[in-house]
């Protein structure tokens, strides 16, 4: 076994001076997040195991919470692997395509961040969002992706695995919302990633606590593009009620269907089967996520050919 050191700094470049309680959640936030790093690197980092890990605080400066951490990692690896193992121990530390990072387990700490951050936005508005926090989360499998060699649509599954059950996804969002109160007291204050900066047009999308708090609203919004739908039930006169389908290729299950706008009930009437543009709500129930309701966003003309894609498809 052999022990590992990654450094991880985080400013938050606020112009107050943070509470005990403020300081003590950001850094059991950042704690948290610290056993996802170690439990992640196994899957993205061949042959290597996390045996035991910890957030350890070099320094801490509370009139601006400047922390500067590192994540301890006592790690095994495969027998047959051990010619490997000192490139392997450099690649944790090695980020060679960006100068942004000082380690590898700067770049999980914030996709666990920015996915706890994006999932948090999409409950409050109770819709799928092309977030900020969405949109680094794909910068940095795209970046992660380019550094272990693994596809980005291996790293996004293995990711979401991590936060598929209830509890964790709770967690992740909890974890991200404590994280980032420093910032929202006052004036969505930046924070800073050894050199990378989450901004204030960032922080200012993310909701409070209170907005993520109800249990009934902790949903999963997953887009699709081109998606081929048998209706089962109509009506004519309502938007919101009344009708049901199957999603072709996403579930076989009938559904629950909700126009929304600029869609108009008239658009689906009398058809049997049309290709559209979708959102499939999943509800939090004991067994994890469920499919319970197909939002319609957008219907194709008639003799287009399908495209199908999800928002979540990466190469």
């Amino acid at each position: 076994m052999e022990e590992i050191r990654l450094p991880l700094s985080i400013v938050y470049k606020i112009d107050h001076a943070p509470t005990a309680s403020e300081v003590i959640d950001a850094l059991r936030a950042a704690d948290a997040i610290s056993t996802d790093i170690a439990a992640l690197l196994p899957s993205l980092i061949d042959g290597l195991a996390v045996e035991r890990s910890s957030l350890c605080v070099r320094s801490l400066t509370e009139s601006s919470l400047k922390e500067a951490l590192f994540v301890a990692l006592l790690v095994t690896y495969q027998p047959d692997l051990k010619q490997e193992v000192p490139a392997m121990l450099e690649q944790l530390f090695d980020v060679t395509v960006s100068d942004k990072y000082d380690s590898l387990a700067t770049v999980v700490f914030l996709i666990v961040l920015v996915y706890g951050s994006s999932l948090a936005i999409d409950i409050a508005r109770r819709a799928f969002t092309d977030s900020i926090p969405r949109q680094k989360l794909n910068e940095l499998v795209e970046l992660l992706a380019l550094e272990t060699g693994k596809s980005s649509g291996e790293i996004r599954k293995i990711v979401e695995a991590r936060f598929q059950k209830p509890a964790a996804a709770k967690r992740v969002v909890r974890d991200a919302m404590r994280f980032f109160r420093p910032s929202q007291i006052g004036d969505a204050a930046p924070v800073l990633f050894d050199r990378d900066e989450i901004g204030t047009d960032a922080i200012k999308q993310l909701p409070f606590p209170k907005e993520v708090d109800n249990e009934h609203d902790f949903n999963r919004y997953e887009p699709y593009s081109g998606a081929i739908l048998e209706l089962h039930a109509q009506d004519r006169d309502k938007a919101a009620t009344g009708w049901a389908a199957v999603a072709k290729d996403i579930h076989d299950r009938r559904l629950k269907v909700r126009v929304v706008e600029p869609v108009q009930p008239s658009d689906l009437w009398g058809q049997d089967e049309i290709v559209a543009d979708i959102v499939v709500v999943k509800k939090l129930t004991s067994d994890g996520y469920t499919p319970a309701e197909i939002q319609v966003t957008a219907v194709w003309p008639e003799g287009d050919p399908p495209v199908f894609s999800s928002a979540r498809d990466t190469d």
